[in-house]
């Protein structure tokens, strides 16, 4: 797997009150991409599970729209990311790793999960990791989420939790983008997150990400 990235192919979801912050953030890294519009309560039009608060509601809403689009423009594949990601200073040549990994039927790869990944420093199938704070997804995963949730869907990182289960699904760890941490709108316990991230990566791996 190689990825050329650009402003076709990837998107970031932001509100408009964050999106100076991570516009100048994502100049700094040379990343280019489509500022996409985060939906808020206000803006779902699709039916979700009701036990999701308001906050998960609008941000699944939000990825099922890229997903959408990425069927839609028939994109090879996306990058999605969201507007408080954080990316470790060689990203980049980890992500180039992937070169080494030949699998055809890749479904997502991660560049955010929920728990460290044994072994460290490689790309491995993940199942059972959450977060979508940055990842890839290819058209045949896309078009999967859609299809298993079309009368109903789910939180975006439950959603693609379970697209893991096809095992075509790839993380590394440390990762490639951690999450800030702050300015949370889905009410989740992101604090909690952003304090088991401190805990699993270290003070000196912190620092390193920008």
């Amino acid at each position: 797997m190689r990825f050329v990235l650009s402003s076709s192919n990837t998107f970031c979801i932001s509100l408009d009150h964050r999106w100076s912050r991570m516009s100048t953030r994502l100049n700094g890294l040379g990343i280019d991409c489509e500022r996409w519009t985060a939906s808020t309560p206000d803006m779902v039009v699709d039916r979700f599970a009701g036990y999701l608060n308001d906050g998960q509601k609008a941000c699944g809403q939000s990825h099922v729209n890229i997903w959408r689009t990425i069927i839609e423009r028939q994109l090879e594949y996306a990058m999605i990311l969201e507007d408080d990601a954080m990316f470790v200073e060689d990203w980049r040549e980890k992500l180039e790793l992937l070169s080494l990994v030949d699998d055809p039927e890749w479904d997502a790869v991660f560049l955010n999960a929920s728990e460290p990944i044994v072994p460290e420093d490689k790309w491995t199938v993940v199942r059972d990791q959450y977060l979508t704070g940055a990842y890839i997804i290819s058209l045949r995963g896309a078009q999967c989420l859609l299809n298993w949730y079309a009368n109903e869907f789910a939180s975006s990182d439950w959603m693609t939790s379970r697209l893991q289960t096809r095992e075509h699904s790839y993380s590394y760890f440390p990762w490639l983008v951690i999450q800030e941490g702050f300015e949370s709108t889905i009410g989740s316990g992101v604090e909690a997150d952003h304090a088991k991230v401190v805990r699993c990566l270290g003070e000196n791996r912190i620092n390193n990400y920008i």
